[in-house]
């Protein structure tokens, strides 16, 4: 019953016996083949054969069942085949109508006296050769769009030297036809097909790169087989010394009996170029047997067809080896490519372990390795596109190239923004003389279209054979040597031991550890109040960022900000920070507590066309007006690239976000900016705020600072106050605002709560929200 268990168990317990029975019939299949095969082949020593002449049993029955035999066993392994199955399977079709022709020929036509030639038998024999052609057309198929010109012309030259050869034999062959129309054409169909046989042969295996399937060369060599079976018994025939039942007719059983076979083998050969010996051999080869069968002609005269093979064998050798020759320049060119970084035109890592080598391994030889990383390239590459990052690398290529012509004996790119120096024979003092001379290389900024970018490197030293014996240590010794280097802002550090006391574990750890905080957006945000002088309220914070150590504690930005600029990642935290800061503000304002934030922006900011939007869709998701935030950046950062910063900040400053300068008076200031930039606020440095009381110059300087901030518009804000002897003088003055220990220090969230309720509840009053402000 369909569907029943019963009915199931029984089809999955038939589905092993049909498999047993087919296994069994298979193995009878092979073992009768094996059987029959040494049999035939003993039958053809010398002294085995029970007389001289055609035996019945050992060339009759025997040979025709090896014939059928295998093409059965061709059917049967093709049937398990996942690859080429048809072609094996017409193949297999093609040799039982050849064992058919076979049979007639033994029960009829070998019973005649005279034997008559043409027979039916040979009609059959016949149609075994369109069988094989089109297997293999089906073996070629798959792969023949693929096929370079190289092969084709080895597929062509293979090809017309073997067809100029044999066609060199037509007119002693044909002697052996008599004369007769039909005996002529069918002598021709077996020449010619057999011709065409070995040309289609070649170009198949040609066209597989001379590397075909193992299961492909047994077909190869099965037609192989047929084809001089064929042209022995036409050679003997056409002498007199053929004799039925003889040695020859074993190439035919054996040519079946291989082709039979050939399905099931399944390894697949190395798809690479094709041997030296093919590339170079055979156009040679080719073109000496067509030169040595054109060379017979001087003393017999050859027939048209085998002259114009041959010549045209001679031809296709030489555009082959044309072709070879181009191939060869190729190859060249591509281990050119393959040690060349394609962008600036230097080695790449490839070339720098082959050179390294070589120069390390030289016996005596000394030197130093020094591998740069550019500084907040990254950020550079976030904000201003790829193209710009791969120009500055350019640039920066150039720059080193000048500066290391003398010194550096091996310069290169390792990949990104990593650079690798070797210079021979050099000890200490050297490596650190061709260090400053790289660091010399980023002293001017550079100009990406039309954006001025300064950069720095960082540098590790590894020097050879002291700190290593072989490429990769000496890279692995460098790069710790660099990264030390980053992280101390050091500019340039010579590896020593007490670096890889596992300090390259440690930093992965914490590289992995800080990316997955900035990604959770769970780095600690604390804040510092802002005092606003006139009213003694505080109406706003500065978030400033720490960050919990798994093992360390809490760390301040000094001790993990250069991990951040070496992993790429300051514009990643910046967006932390502004997303932290504002859900804070908006849990205050739950709460009743009207305070704004400052952000501070990092450099790659000021060059990110999309803040502005990033900015805005912050507060637009939050419900919160623009005056919620102000953005603080750092005047180094404005003074570097003023136009790009205006269009940037402007577009900011119009959607209601507040700009302010932070750490005013410590850079290159200029009073230019102060004009032109879209600024609300100015931050004076506490290096001018602390020794004010005490020095008249730089309480003058403080006073002239807020009058000229006032004259333009501006917020004064002073930062780092510690007393209240300044506060006094800084609302003497006119400060707008006041930030610093004499009031509180950066507190977190729940402190500095605690400390607002306490001062609140001094003054008695808490801070009334702002008409028509939203959130």
């Amino acid at each position: 019953m369909k569907g029943s268990p019963v009915a199931s168990d029984t089809a999955t317990s038939a589905a092993p016996r049909r498999a047993r029975r087919r296994m069994r019939a298979t193995a009878v299949l092979y073992a009768v083949t094996g059987v029959v095969f040494a049999t035939f082949l003993l039958s053809t020593v010398p002294g085995m054969r029970p007389d001289a002449g055609y035996n019945l049993v050992l060339d009759g029955l025997l040979n025709n069942i090896a014939y059928e035999l295998s093409a059965a066993v061709c059917l049967v392994r093709a049937r398990r085949m996942t690859t080429h199955r048809g072609g094996y399977e017409v193949l297999g079709w093609g040799l039982a109508l050849y064992g058919v022709g076979n049979i007639y020929w033994t029960l009829v036509v070998r019973t005649m006296d005279p034997e008559p030639f043409p027979t039916i038998a040979d009609a059959f024999w016949l149609s075994f050769y369109p069988f094989a052609f089109a297997a293999l057309v089906m073996f070629a198929g798959g792969i023949v769009r693929k096929v370079p010109l190289s092969l084709w012309l080895d597929a062509l030259v293979a090809g017309l030297a073997v067809a100029g050869i044999a066609a060199a034999a037509f007119d002693p062959v044909l002697a052996v036809t008599g004369g007769s129309r039909a005996a002529v054409a069918t002598t021709l169909a077996y020449l010619l097909l057999d011709l065409l046989l070995l040309l289609v042969v070649t170009a198949v295996l040609a066209v597989f790169n001379w590397r075909a399937p193992t299961g492909l060369l047994f077909v190869a060599a099965g037609l192989a087989l047929f084809a001089i079976a064929d042209g022995l018994y036409l050679f003997t025939a056409n002498s007199g010394s053929y004799q039925s039942g003889g040695p020859g007719d074993g190439l035919w059983v054996a040519a079946t009996l291989t082709l039979g076979f050939s399905p099931g083998w399944a390894k697949r050969p190395d798809r690479g170029l094709p041997p030296v010996w093919v590339r170079i051999g055979l156009p040679v080869g080719a073109a000496l047997g067509a030169l040595a069968t054109l060379d017979l002609s001087l003393d017999r005269q050859l027939n048209q067809v085998a002259v114009s093979l041959c010549v045209l064998t001679v031809v296709a050798a030489l555009a082959r080896l044309v072709v070879t020759l181009r191939e060869v320049a190729s190859l060249a060119g591509s281990h050119e490519l393959a040690f060349t970084d394609e962008l600036t035109g230097l080695g790449n890592r490839r070339a720098f372990y082959d050179g390294a080598a070589e120069r390390i391994d030289r016996p005596g030889g000394t030197g130093a390795l020094l591998l740069l990383d550019l500084d907040r390239f990254k950020e550079v590459n976030d904000s201003l596109g790829h193209r710009a990052g791969d120009a500055l690398l350019v640039q920066v290529t150039e720059r080193l190239r000048d500066r290391l012509l003398d010194t550096a004996h091996l310069l290169v790119r390792l990949g990104g923004d990593e650079f690798a120096v070797l210079v021979d024979d050099a000890d200490d003092g050297a490596a650190q003389d061709t260090a400053h001379a790289v660091r010399d290389a980023f002293r001017d900024p550079f100009s990406l279209e039309g954006i001025t970018v300064r950069l720095t490197a960082s540098i590790g030293v590894a020097l050879y054979p002291c700190h290593g014996a072989d490429a990769s240590t000496l890279l692995r010794r460098a790069d710790l040597a660099m990264y030390q280097a980053k992280a101390g802002r050091a500019g340039h550090l010579i590896y020593s031991e007490d670096l890889d006391s596992g300090h390259n574990e440690q930093r992965l750890h914490d590289l992995e550890a800080l990316r997955g905080d900035i990604a959770d957006r769970s780095m600690v945000i604390h804040y510092q109040p802002k005092v606003d002088v006139a009213t003694n309220r505080v109406t706003g914070v500065e978030a400033l960022v720490r960050w919990e150590h798994p093992t360390r504690g809490l760390l301040l930005p000094g001790d993990f900000l250069s991990l951040v600029e070496q992993a790429g990642l300051m514009g990643d935290l910046t967006d932390a920070v502004l997303d932290q800061a504002l859900d804070q503000v908006c849990s205050w304002r739950t709460r009743g507590r009207w305070l704004s934030v400052a952000v501070n922006l990092s450099a790659s900011s000021l060059v990110d066309v999309d803040l502005p939007t990033r900015v805005c869709a912050a507060l637009t998701k939050r419900r919160l007006a623009p005056s919620a935030l102000a953005l603080e950046i750092t005047e180094d950062f404005l003074m570097a690239d003023r136009e790009r910063a205006r269009d940037i900040l402007s577009e900011v400053r119009r959607s209601g976000v507040q700009v302010s300068v932070d750490d005013y008076g410590t850079g290159y200031s200029s009073l230019a900016y102060l004009r032109e930039l879209p600024i609300d606020e100015l931050k004076l440095d506490r290096s001018f705020i602390t020794p004010m009381t005490n020095d008249p110059r730089a309480a003058a300087i403080v006073r002239s600072t807020i009058d000229l901030a006032h004259a333009l518009g501006l917020t004064m804000v002073a930062e780092g106050v510690e007393c209240d002897d300044v506060v006094s003088q800084l609302a003497a003055y006119g400060c707008d605002k006041i930030q610093g220990f004499v009031y509180a220090p950066a507190l977190a969230p729940a402190e500095l709560e605690q400390w607002l309720d306490a001062r609140e509840s001094s003054t008695a009053r808490r801070v009334d929200a702002p008409a028509g402000l939203t959130f």
